[in-house]
């Protein structure tokens, strides 16, 4: 298969041509052609999402690029718009005040009356916005406090392994958990093997923020694509396959990627 035609819709054939950097994975088999006739199937087969869909932001991302992916994700699968909520904190830079933002934001959208855990969602969580999601579901339960239900969590990009970038600069406490090796990654690791909810991480190769081998917790490994010469990470929720993938697991149809494995490089 050819990747030139998966940077995204935002540019031109030939600049797209010259982004992409080809590199085929053979547990994730489509062509060009194949994929649109998918995306073409799901557009015309709307259907509702089981359980509401929240899209996280990742690290001091505008809401403009999660609402983005929130609507392709409503285009794919279905349903009512309302089901589908975006969620971003950009000034924000602790990632637990943001875990307890996002459970408030998620009792506020769909009220449950239980006293300890929110309505079941499944999130799509963007970069770090994958952490976040991890850390609200196990958050410690304090008085009037509850914790994120999730059902299943798509990751796309995110450093459950810390990210190349972090490492270098971390200027606010979010970015140093965010380090490789942090106790804060270490904790939620560990924390992992009690947790109730299906994962499922996605990696796009050339990633020089967060690195596609390190899109995956310990032990596990990602769904990983070719990327691009540059800016192959802030483009991943422009990525068709990956869109198209995640848009046919929320909907309980067969996925088009058939298992993870270890990225070739990152």
């Amino acid at each position: 298969m050819s990747s030139t035609v998966h940077v995204g819709a935002l540019v031109p054939g030939r600049l797209a041509q010259w982004l992409a950097l080809p590199h085929d994975n053979p547990d994730f088999a489509v062509t060009p052609d194949e994929l649109a006739l998918t995306i073409e199937r799901l557009r015309a087969t709307p259907m509702a999402p089981p359980r509401p869909v929240l899209v996280l932001a990742g690290y001091r991302a505008w809401r403009i690029m999660v609402s983005q992916v929130a609507r392709r994700m409503h285009e794919l699968v279905g349903g009512p718009a309302d089901m589908f909520e975006p969620l971003a904190y950009p000034h924000c830079g602790d990632l637990d005040r943001i875990a307890r933002l996002v459970v408030r934001h998620v009792e506020r959208t769909w009220p449950n009356p239980e006293p300890h855990r929110t309505t079941e969602i499944d999130v799509i969580g963007v970069s770090m916005g994958g952490l976040v999601a991890r850390l609200a579901a196990q958050l410690p339960l304090e008085d009037g406090q509850k914790r994120l239900r999730v059902a299943r969590l798509f990751t796309l990009g995110t450093p459950h392994n810390g990210a190349i970038l972090a490492g270098k600069v971390a200027l606010d406490r979010a970015a140093k958990d965010m380090r490789p090796g942090s106790a804060f990654l270490d904790r939620l690791n560990a924390a992992l093997p009690t947790a109730r909810y299906e994962l499922v991480c996605y990696a796009r190769l050339n990633d020089r923020w967060v690195g596609a081998t390190r899109s995956a917790p310990p032990g596990r490994e990602p769904i990983w694509v070719s990327g691009t010469r540059v800016f192959s990470h802030v483009t991943i929720t422009t990525d068709d396959r990956i869109l198209a993938d995640v848009a046919l697991r929320l909907r309980g149809e067969t996925p088009l990627a058939r298992r993870a494995s270890r990225p070739p490089m990152d």
